[in-house]
């Protein structure tokens, strides 16, 4: 979260959450204020794939 993309040869490091069960959906606490998030499919070593596969960043805003 709030992170630009990391380097495509390079473990994903930071606040790395876990898809692995083909969940569809989870639940983020996030501090007031304006957050960006971002998908990026990553492998068992958390490095991403080649050719690396991200959604769109979406922002939002938390009151």
């Amino acid at each position: 979260m709030d992170q630009p993309l990391p380097p495509f040869d390079q473990p994903i490091g930071g606040d790395v959450r876990h898809f692995g069960g083909g969940q569809t959906q989870t639940e983020l606490t996030l501090p007031p204020g304006t957050h960006t998030l971002q998908l990026i499919l990553g492998d068992m070593n958390h490095v991403p794939h080649d050719p690396p596969v991200y959604s769109e960043r979406i922002t939002v805003t938390v009151a």
